[in-house]
């Protein structure tokens, strides 16, 4: 048996997964199943859940991550590292560890690069997708588009979705906080030792599952960081830094 290596093991999954996202993203509207879309009706979000809901959005910050990507037919996760930086409802997901590659999430689309030496390439300009990628990432939940349910404990969030076509794509997602910061101090003034973390569960429709782990820094912004979610587009379509 010839073993694949863990680089091109990742490559073949994150492959595989934006090929599944993004051909749901091309599902004709004749096609789709809204047999959920009576969920819409639900109560308003409780005081705690709403609570939550602002505890955990990211309004602008950037930091680490670890994702673990958890397979039933795989003994191990595959795990990846890289960087996030996120504001408002903009985020950059650059992956660095196996291998290279890089989402910049707009409030309208989500663009895609391997390398550093390439432009953007657009992905989808369907705001549906962009808001689900954004809702992973920057924590602000739509509450149209999910069930939410805090059933463990003051620090999760349950996320069941509505529609046929964010099932297709996921049983659920859980937001944590994990050791959570109360203060009134600016954030690059807090001490190194007490970081942000927010972790975040992905269970697909298969049952496998993604874990998150994102450790918030406490640096400043400074430019560069904002440069790095802004792009124009060429006339080929291809997508550069402005």
């Amino acid at each position: 048996m010839i073993l694949l290596s863990r680089s091109f093991s990742f490559v073949l999954v994150f492959l595989l997964f934006i090929s599944s996202f993004f051909a749901v993203a091309a599902t004709p509207e004749s096609a789709k199943d809204d047999s959920a879309i009576d969920l819409r009706d639900q109560p308003v979000p409780s005081i705690e859940v709403s609570n939550l809901l602002e505890r955990l959005a990211i309004n602008q910050g950037k930091g680490t991550f670890v994702q673990q990507k958890y397979f039933s037919f795989m003994s191990v996760p595959i795990t990846s590292t890289g960087q996030f930086i996120v504001k408002d409802l903009s985020a950059l997901w650059q992956t660095e560890q196996p291998v290279f590659s890089a989402l910049l999430l707009t409030p309208d689309a989500i663009y895609r690069r391997l390398s550093l030496d390439e432009n953007y390439q657009l992905l989808t300009d369907r705001a549906e997708f962009s808001g689900v990628l954004s809702t992973i990432f920057t924590g602000k939940v739509n509450a149209d588009d999910w069930q939410l349910n805090n059933n463990t404990d003051s620090t999760c969030l349950e996320l069941i979705p509505k529609s046929g076509q964010l099932k297709q794509l996921f049983k659920q997602v859980d937001l944590c906080l994990v050791n959570e910061i109360q203060t009134s101090e600016p954030v690059e003034k807090i001490d190194n030792k007490t970081k942000q973390k927010r972790q975040i569960t992905l269970t697909d429709s298969k049952g496998d599952k993604t874990v998150i782990m994102m450790t918030l820094s406490n640096d400043a912004f400074v430019p560069v960081d904002l440069e790095a979610l802004k792009l124009i587009t060429s006339p080929l379509g291809n997508v550069n830094d402005s």
